[in-house]
């Protein structure tokens, strides 16, 4: 069970929110399965993770209290999680199940930004990367440019 970021925040859970924590959780999640996607975590991953997180907060809403920090304890409290939706069978159904909540938020370019961001900062796309991306695209319907 992966742990909500609101655990890490002194600031109570608003409903009148401007981007609610909860789909700061999606998003963490599906950020750092792509940490995880290749079998290996590598502290330039992590590293580039925390400056995404970073950069989508200043872009999404920078009254979140959500710091770079943060989000590199929420990754090591739940990088086993993580590793295990990415070994399960069902993986592709977790994953949608992450892209879901967050399907109809304006930010989904800059959010797949971050996520190609991390899967090549190792100088390793590899294939489960790519597929992660791939269909997190597919998932949101975002057009793609020929």
């Amino acid at each position: 069970m992966l742990l909500p970021i609101s655990d890490f925040t002194n600031v109570p859970p608003n409903d009148a929110m401007a981007f609610p924590f909860l789909y700061w959780d999606q998003i963490l999640k599906l950020l750092g399965l792509v940490i995880v996607a290749d079998k290996k975590t590598l502290p330039v991953e992590v590293d580039t993770f925390m400056n995404a997180v970073g950069e989508l907060r200043d872009l999404i809403d920078p009254n979140t209290s959500l710091t770079q920090f943060m989000a590199r304890d929420w990754f090591t409290l739940n990088r086993e999680a993580l590793g295990d939706i990415i070994n399960r069978s069902a993986c592709d159904e977790l994953i949608f199940e992450t892209l879901a909540p967050i399907k109809s938020i304006p930010h989904k370019m800059d959010i797949i930004s971050s996520m190609v961001q991390i899967a090549v900062s190792d100088d390793d796309y590899a294939d489960v990367e790519k597929s992660l991306i791939k269909n997190t695209i597919l998932h949101w319907d975002i057009p793609v440019r020929h």
